[in-house]
């Protein structure tokens, strides 16, 4: 179930990068969509780096996954990803996700001020073409 303010998006995620992460997610006791909507916050906001820009030729199959984001998000995610030189939002997410698989990157809850949650809701980015 999505968090208030979170869409459906659906993203080309790999099989074997979508179960290895989920495999992890499970043994944690996370939901799997939880990490990824976490993992694209924390991205869209500058607290992860990515290890690579190109996402694996051994992910498998792609097709489309469920994941929830607000538009702030999925708009501040795509901008820095085009910064980044990640080719779509759907390399970006299959990068994550397989970066949290191989233990690169973890679930830590961040709190934010008030004032800090406001901010962000106030400076919503134009739109990027996914």
């Amino acid at each position: 179930m999505p968090a208030a303010g979170e869409t459906e998006r659906a993203p080309n995620i790999g099989k074997a990068v979508w179960e290895s992460a989920g495999e992890r997610a499970k043994s944690e006791g996370l939901p799997l969509i939880w990490i990824m909507s976490r993992a694209l916050t924390d991205y869209a906001a500058g607290a992860l780096t990515l290890s690579r820009t190109t996402a694996s030729s051994e992910a498998g199959p792609r097709r489309g996954r469920t994941i929830f984001a607000t538009d702030t998000v999925w708009t501040s995610a795509g901008r820095r990803r085009a910064k980044d030189q990640v080719r779509s939002m759907s390399a970006l997410c299959e990068i994550l996700l397989d970066a949290y698989a191989r233990g690169e990157i973890h679930p830590y809850a961040c709190m934010v001020t008030t004032a800090q949650r406001d901010e962000l809701k106030q400076t919503t980015p134009a739109p990027v073409a996914a």
